[in-house]
């Protein structure tokens, strides 16, 4: 898939925010308290901390971070669609990148969380509670239609939409390649009727609730994809400017609507603006080499980084090492992790996945675009 320099960097700040997010912000707001583990007496980071890593009080720096996630799946996604459009079995070999690509990662990530609640249930003398049926369901990134309980980590929900972006792909394959915007409209649609017909969906369970929840995240997604219509010229800057922010409003109606805190929303919102003005303003930008280690690495990150990072500086402050050294030790515990992750799985399934794609035939089908060429 081609690859759009300013989306690469700003995936690498989209995983340092989720990062932030977890092991300061709610590690300090838990008092890390967590699988077991009986929280701190006090909060383990000094106020000063906490400001410099959240200075706008009021941003959600985890929803920040998943909003970004969600536009940059929705910009370069129809990239791949584009590039197979006219060739045989083209959705075929979609599916077989996206398996490989999300399935073999987020397994490894969930393995190293289930061992890290295992950890914090041994450490306290607890045994944990999910079953087989729980994990597997989780595994297949369909645990919200298979009726499942909670999960078992708290990422899996953004890929369950993700998954969800994908069939939506899938549906809308040729409106989404020749630029309609269709399936936007549709989908904002769906998103008020949910917010109205259905509302605070977001604290129900059963198959209507789950059917229902992804909705208005696939259609901020879509914003992204409005994005790539312009990218590819299907699109005025006029026309982008007008229905991104229409599409904006939407959202943001939709989570009101459902009672969402201010500062989520506000996440949400900020998100947009620092992905619009990069992509107006400076689309060639790379950021620092830092960035690109961390996009590089972004998605296993994103996968084992919850439980593994916060139970294990949770047991370190038990054992005596200070919280800020702590923080530390784990991060960079976490980052060496994540790239062993990235080397030995990530890439080699990922190149696995396009070479069986590419076993099916590429002899081009005959419904091709006016002005594409064979």
């Amino acid at each position: 898939m081609q690859r759009i320099a300013f989306a690469n960097a700003l995936r690498g700040i989209a995983a340092l925010s989720v990062v932030i997010a977890h092991y300061i912000l709610m590690f300090n707001y838990l008092k890390g308290g967590f699988g077991g583990l009986p929280p701190l007496a006090e909060p383990p980071f000094p106020a000063w901390m906490i400001s410099i890593f959240n200075p706008l009080n009021n941003v959600n720096m985890g929803g920040f971070g998943v909003a970004l996630f969600f536009l940059i799946s929705g910009l370069v996604i129809p990239i791949s669609v584009s590039s197979l459009s006219g060739t045989a079995l083209a959705k075929t070999k979609f599916v077989i990148g996206r398996l490989f690509r999300i399935w073999p990662t987020y397994i490894i990530g969930l393995l190293i969380t289930l061992g890290s609640l295992e950890i914090a249930a041994s450490y306290m003398g607890n045994i944990t509670t999910y079953t087989t049926l729980q994990v597997l369901a989780q595994m297949s990134l369909f645990r919200d239609w298979f009726g499942s309980s909670a999960p078992l980590d708290g990422v899996v929900w953004t890929l369950e939409v993700e998954i969800k972006f994908y069939l939506i792909v899938l549906l809308c394959w040729s409106m989404i390649t020749k630029g309609k915007l269709l399936p936007l409209v549709l989908l904002g649609v769906a998103t008020v009727l949910a917010a109205n017909l259905y509302p605070g969906n977001i604290y129900l369970t059963g198959p209507l609730a789950a059917f229902v929840f992804p909705f208005k995240y696939i259609f901020f997604m879509m914003i992204g994809v409005a994005f790539n219509y312009y990218y590819r010229g299907l699109l005025s800057l006029e026309k982008l400017f007008g229905i991104t922010i229409c599409m904006l409003c939407v959202f943001g109606y939709s989570g009101f609507t459902e009672g969402w805190p201010f500062e989520v929303i506000a996440a949400y919102f900020m998100a947009f603006a620092l992905f619009t003005m990069f992509y107006l303003f400076c689309s060639n930008w790379t950021g620092p080499p830092v960035f690109n280690f961390l996009a590089d690495i972004s998605y296993p990150l994103y996968a084992c980084h919850g439980a593994f990072g916060i139970v294990g500086m949770r047991i370190m402050i038990d054992q005596g090492i200070s919280p800020i050294p702590a923080l530390v030790i784990q991060s960079l515990a976490t980052i060496l992790l994540s790239w062993l992750i990235h080397q030995g799985v990530e890439a080699p399934t990922h190149v696995l996945g396009k070479r069986i794609a590419g076993l099916f035939s590429t002899k081009p089908t005959n419904n091709l675009l006016p002005g594409q060429s064979q």
